[in-house]
């Protein structure tokens, strides 16, 4: 719910078997992103360091911006964005088209 969340802090959900999110309330939008750092792979992103539309990985410190996914230099590793829609008060976080990991048969064809 829109109201658990707090300005500024990530709060860390799943979403499906494969998706970690971390939501983030920045004024009065919400973003949703990779909880998994890509960059050294651990899910703290939730943990990070909040400023501005930015988010610093609480490991090492690589920021990611929380609308783009980008790093504030353009170059370096990519953090997976969600679109997110309020309704009634609930957020509401897409799952991706594309799968992290597939496994079925057919991937191998």
């Amino acid at each position: 719910m829109l109201k658990d969340l707090s300005p500024n802090k990530g709060m860390c959900f799943d979403i499906d078997d494969e998706n970690e999110v971390a939501v983030f309330k920045i004024g009065d939008k919400v973003f949703a992103v990779d909880n998994i750092c890509p960059h050294n792979h651990v899910p703290e992103i939730y943990n990070g360091y909040v400023e501005e539309k930015n988010v610093s990985c609480p490991v090492h410190g690589f920021t990611f911006n929380l609308e783009t996914g980008l790093q504030p230099t353009g170059f370096g590793c990519r953090l997976r964005t969600y679109e997110v829609k309020i309704e009634g008060g609930a957020v509401h976080v897409a799952v991706p088209e594309e799968r992290r990991f597939d496994f079925g048969a057919d991937a191998y064809e």
